[in-house]
Parts: structure tokens; sequence; C-alpha cells
């Protein structure tokens, strides 16, 4: 640990969200930078690097062992400590910041008319999260907040000429603080304030009387009005005007993706779907289903214009079907790179699949426009072996440039590094296929004579 800080009235949620309250407080523990482990941070940084500092870099273990360490040796410890037979704090957990788009992998939003039954369902997903190996951090926004009374005007009260607005002013002017009065003394203005002596006292409500309107009468309160004690969430969240609460977790993306715990979780969430359980799908899913459309067809559509464009420069349709073969050969590259480097291929890194469509064409596009012509082996061999260099040069040109954000990404900026590491590995890939297959495939299918 590098440092420990204390706030005293804030608290930041499980959703990245503050809360600020007079009971609240926050600690926030910063850690030593980790310490290099692989083989590019530990002898390529240092040299390439013009920033490189490793003196914080003495951390050997992950953010979240330490997160977990602390839960069970001080969180546990005092999490369920009472005072005077009452649990001291209502809530005491650990939570890891979350870099990246998304405040939570899983967010699973609830709503249903009847408050208990959507709680139930919470915690039927709750329960069900925590049998799944690798989701961490779980937790929701349905806090309760302190009991309250809420009081009905029954039958008997209405036939008497009361209403709740008529309750509700005759208990603000008895219970409340108020200024009945102002006067002057010797020494000024003076303020004349009454206040119940009773006001903290639940069961004085029930004995307190009032008149009726004639005047005639005087009731009890607990003969006018039904009593009903209730609990009541301390914050309201709505969406599209639907009032809901979310369920959200965090996913240790090198045990599980969000997708695989999404998908244990749907056969539950189609039964709470049946039961009446509106449920709303957000954080991460949500993005994941949004960029894949998107994706999709933007991926369409630049395959389309690519081919539009070469159909136009060869006027041929077999060239052009030779040239965009390399793109889906070239995600084996890319499907390589996130292994190299340790990674799951997530939007980001289908991103930069999709980036590499384009750029993997230039290389193959001056090679079917240089052998084109030829009518012999030797002569393909002869063509082919004069784009060597220019190939190469312009994909090593491009490797290099991505490999700062391959390889020694930090921050904010490794959000980006699967779409970085999508490129540079698959234009590493594509160049050997430029340079070897888009000559064979051209001999084979034009029949090249030896």
């Amino acid at each position: 640990m590098d440092s420990v800080t204390s706030v005293i009235g804030i608290k930041v949620n499980k959703d990245q969200s503050f809360e600020v309250g007079e009971n609240l407080f926050q600690i926030f523990i910063n850690l030593h930078e980790k310490a290099p482990e692989n083989f590019f941070d530990q002898h390529i940084n240092p040299i390439f690097s013009l920033e490189y500092d490793d003196t914080d870099m003495i951390r050997h273990r992950l953010s979240q062992d330490i997160s977990k360490e602390i839960q069970k040796k001080i969180v546990e410890k005092f999490k369920h400590k009472k005072v005077n037979g009452k649990v001291l704090y209502k809530e005491f957990n650990v939570y890891v910041q979350q870099a990246g788009i998304v405040s939570n992998d899983i967010d699973i939003g609830f709503e249903h008319p009847e408050r208990e039954v959507m709680l139930k369902a919470m915690q039927r997903v709750k329960e069900k999260l925590e049998r799944i190996e690798g989701v961490e951090d779980i937790g929701d926004n349905a806090n309760e907040g302190e009991r309250e009374l809420k009081l009905r005007v029954n039958a008997y009260g209405q036939a008497l000429g009361f209403s709740e607005s008529s309750v509700t002013s005759i208990l603000r002017g008895a219970f409340l603080k108020s200024e009945y009065t102002k006067m002057f003394d010797e020494q000024g203005l003076v303020r004349v304030k009454i206040e119940d002596a009773y006001k903290n006292d639940a069961s004085a409500l029930k004995y307190f009387q009032l008149t009726t309107a004639d005047g005639k009468q005087r009731v009890r309160l607990s003969e006018i009005c039904d009593f009903m004690y209730q609990k009541s969430f301390v914050k309201i969240f709505k969406e599209d005007g639907q009032k809901i609460r979310s369920l959200f977790a965090r996913v240790e993306k090198k045990i599980i993706t969000t997708v695989e715990v999404m998908e244990k979780l749907e056969p539950l969430l189609e039964t709470l779907k049946k039961e009446g359980i509106t449920l709303i799908i957000k954080g991460e899913q949500k993005e994941n289903a949004k960029l894949k459309k998107d994706m999709s067809e933007a991926l369409v559509i630049a395959v389309f214009l690519i081919f539009i464009t070469l159909v136009w420069m060869f006027n041929s349709l077999v060239l052009p079907l030779i040239v965009l073969s390399i793109i889906p050969l070239s995600l084996l590259g890319a499907l390589l790179g996130t292994y190299v480097m340790g990674i799951n291929m997530t939007m980001p890194g289908m991103m930069g699949v999709i980036g590499l469509a384009g750029v993997v064409v230039n290389d193959g596009l001056i090679m079917i426009d240089f052998i084109k012509k030829n009518k012999s082996h030797k002569e393909l061999s002869q063509k082919a072996s004069m784009r060597l260099r220019p190939i190469l040069l312009t994909s090593v040109t491009t490797v290099l440039g991505l490999s700062s954000l391959m390889f020694f990404a930090s921050g904010q900026a490794l959000i980006l590094q699967p779409m970085a590491i999508s490129l540079g590995f698959g234009v590493a890939w594509a160049t050997v296929l430029n340079l070897y297959y888009l000559p064979l495939v051209y001999a084979v299918l034009y029949r090249v004579k030896v």
C-alpha cells in the first residue's frame, strides 16, 4: 500500500456513484504501481519509453487479491460489530475502482409493482452470481432507509369530515417546531416557538386527540386513521419513467467473461420474466449488444465499398475477391496477438479487426496490381519479390507506430490496447499472407504456366 486517506460525509457506491450524508465515510487505499511481469515491460519498455520510471513499481499482487484480503481480515471483523445491541455499520465493504466505458460489467435493472417480489427476485439473481467463479463485488442500490409511519384516513374518519390533508395540517402544527408570535422587550425581538415534548414518541400519536370540523366531538388519531409501518428506499432511481432497482457486479476477465456470465444467468432471467419481473439489461452486456450491431453494419458497409472500389480499379470480379480473402484470414493474426498478450478478444479488439480490413487490403492491392499480367511462374516470382521491400516497410512502420499502445499502455490507454493489438498483430500476419498467399492464389486461379 502507498497511502490511506479517509473522508467523512461521502460514500462511493458499487455503481461508482457518490452519496452524501453526515453518517457516511469513505476510506481510499492507494496502491503502488504493478511491478513489470512480461518480457516487454521488463526489457523493452525501459529502453524505448522516454518517461519510464520504475521507482514506484514494487507491487507484485493484483489489486483484486489485496481487496479480498482486506475484506477478509478487516471488513468482516467489523462489519457485524454491535453497539448497545444494534449493528454499528449498515454497510461496510471493499470495492476496486474499474476503468472503462461502463462502471460495472454486470448491471441488471429490476421493476415490479410489489416491492417484496422485486427484492426476492434480486436476491435470487445475487445468489446465482455468488456461485459463479470470477464474479466479484456483487451489490445493489436497493438500500432501505429508516422505518416510516404512514397514516391513512379510514371510513370512520372520512365520515367525521377528516381528510389526509386536514390531518397532516393538524399534526404539523402540533408536533413540529413552529413560530407562533413575535414580541419586543428591552433586549429586542423575541420569537415565541412551540414544540411538542412527545414529538419523538410514536405511541403518543395514537392517543393524540383531534377536534371534528363542527367542534362538537374529539376523537383519537388511532380511531380515524390506519397506522402502517414500512421501510422505503433511500433513493428513487428512474429509467424511461420506470422506478427500477439495479444489481451490479464486477467480472474477473482472466477467469470468465461478461458474456459467459450472462449465458449462465439466462435461464433464471427467463424464469423471472415469466413471473412478471421487468428486467433491464445494462452494463457491459448492453454496450456490447449496441456495439455488435453497429460494428456489423459498419463491417458490411466497409467491405462493400472496398469491393466496389477494387472492381472499378481492376475491371474484374475475381481479383477483388482474391484481395478481400485476406480480411478473414488476417483475423488469425489478431486472435494470435490477444493470446500472446494474455487478454480476451473484447469489443475494442473487434473494432481493431474492422479497422484491420481497410489496412490489409492496401498491401494486397499493390501486390495484385503488380503481378496481374504475368504469364509464367518465373515472372510471377520475380514481380512478387520486387514487392517485398515496399510491403515490409509499410507493415513495419504500421506495427512500430502501434507498438507503444500495444506494449506500453497504462491508465485509461489500457481501454484501447486490445484495438492496437488486433491491428498490430493482424497487419504482421497479413504481411505474410500478402507476400505468399496472394501470389499462390493468383497462380492457381489464373493457371499461370510453369
